[in-house]
């Protein structure tokens, strides 16, 4: 009963200390609030993957961002999904992706106009603290390799001494054509004929169309569903 008690209070102990280390606490909240930060969405989820032949299969999924694959866990492994090609589109967290141009793209709004963001990271260097606290970016590189399907072996863990930067890019697809965007001026040049009133709309709605709801809103306006 004793040495019980002994190493509940040394458990206790170490917890206090480790939780007083000047920056500790910040760390574990960052990591609990963003845990898998080159992934999607900060767990993996159930989802549907809606093959081209008619094919649906089940699947526990998230997105990397970096490698931008679709990534699914088997038992304790993380393999990337194989033959994407073959893939129609897969449904995970109530938002729909479709294999565009060798990587997922995620719909925002289908019509007459389809919107797509096309969700992407990369990795950069942490810079080196100097005076007053302030970071230099070091000119170190980050060297990434990406092989697309043939079910290989991922890993969830973050290299070091790196930083997740996003590196977000937008899509339109107008009478079959993918329109690339990154900003609302490029967007408004998408539509010519649309311009002053579709400005008008954002203006009003004060939509943004570097989120998810404010290209959802903007893509409504476009097909005459808002």
């Amino acid at each position: 009963m004793k040495a019980t008690s002994f190493r509940l209070f040394a458990a206790i102990v170490v917890l206090l200390i480790s939780s007083s280390i000047p920056g500790n606490e910040l760390n574990c909240q960052e990591e609990n609030l963003n845990p898998l930060p080159q992934y999607l969405f900060p767990s993996f989820a159930k989802g549907v993957i809606h093959m081209k032949d008619g094919r649906e299969l089940a699947a526990v999924l998230n997105y990397n961002m970096v490698d931008q694959e679709m990534v699914f866990q088997q038992g304790k492994y993380y393999m990337v999904l194989d033959k994407p090609e073959e893939i129609y589109s897969i449904l995970l967290q109530n938002r729909r992706f479709e294999y565009v141009e060798k990587v997922f793209y995620e719909v925002v709004s289908e019509g007459t106009v389809t919107l797509y963001i096309q969700h992407k990271s990369k990795y950069a260097p942490v810079g080196n603290t100097g005076a007053y606290g302030t970071k230099s970016q070091t000119s170190a590189t980050i060297n990434v390799t990406t092989v697309q399907g043939g079910n290989q072996v991922r890993f969830l863990d973050v290299p070091d001494n790196v930083t997740i930067s996003p590196a977000t890019v937008y899509w339109a697809k107008i009478n079959g054509e993918m329109e690339k965007f990154t900003s609302e001026k490029q967007l408004l040049k998408l539509f010519p004929e649309r311009e002053t009133e579709l400005k008008e709309f954002i203006k009003s709605t004060g939509a943004d169309i570097k989120t998810r709801e404010g290209l959802m809103q903007v893509g409504n306006f476009l097909n005459g569903t808002k």
